[in-house]
């Protein structure tokens, strides 16, 4: 297991059910959600599939690699689903 920082845009209607949706792809494929900050609707940088605005979830989690592909390809075919990004967490060594 890895842990991972991923970030999620969806459509900012309806935003309940597509949380919702996000947690159920993410539980379906075995990756567990240790930590979850909403940070709203905001104004995007540009617009995305006619939209202006939408809301981010910010969430770490622990998932398997191979589990992340198959996440990736169903967020994908989620229309509501605008951008996500997974980042590879890794432990800082010291000097």
């Amino acid at each position: 297991m890895n842990n991972y920082e991923l970030t999620v845009i969806v459509r900012n209607r309806d935003v309940e059910s597509h949380k919702e949706k996000v947690k159920e792809i993410l539980a379906k494929n075995s990756a567990v959600i240790t930590k979850e900050d909403h940070w709203g609707i905001r104004k995007l940088a540009y617009e995305i599939d006619r939209e202006r605005e939408a809301f981010y979830m910010y969430m770490l989690v622990d998932a398997d690699p191979a589990s992340i592909d198959r996440i990736q390809k169903e967020f994908g075919l989620n229309a509501d689903i605008l951008r996500y990004l997974f980042v590879v967490l890794t432990d800082k060594k010291s000097a």
